[in-house]
């Protein structure tokens, strides 16, 4: 998934928002749900405003499961 960091809160820790596009079942109405993740960020390099990619791993704290991927 990816999605835009919104704050940078505390040590190589990121929350960023994902925003999901899907049609309404019956009208087919294009409808978004917007989501927040604490992302675990390792290099400490995201700022705010910087769309990421991320992907689910192991819990590494109560509310953070969630890790940024970096192209290499």
């Amino acid at each position: 998934m990816s999605g835009t960091v919104l704050k940078k809160s505390g040590d190589k820790t990121v929350s960023v928002q994902v925003v999901l596009r899907r049609q309404h079942p019956t009208y087919g109405k294009t409808l978004e749900t917007a989501k927040k993740y604490l992302v675990h960020d390792p290099r400490n390099t995201a700022q705010v405003g910087q769309v990421v990619t991320i992907r689910e791993t192991r819990p590494l704290s109560a509310r953070k499961r969630w890790t940024i991927v970096y192209d290499s």
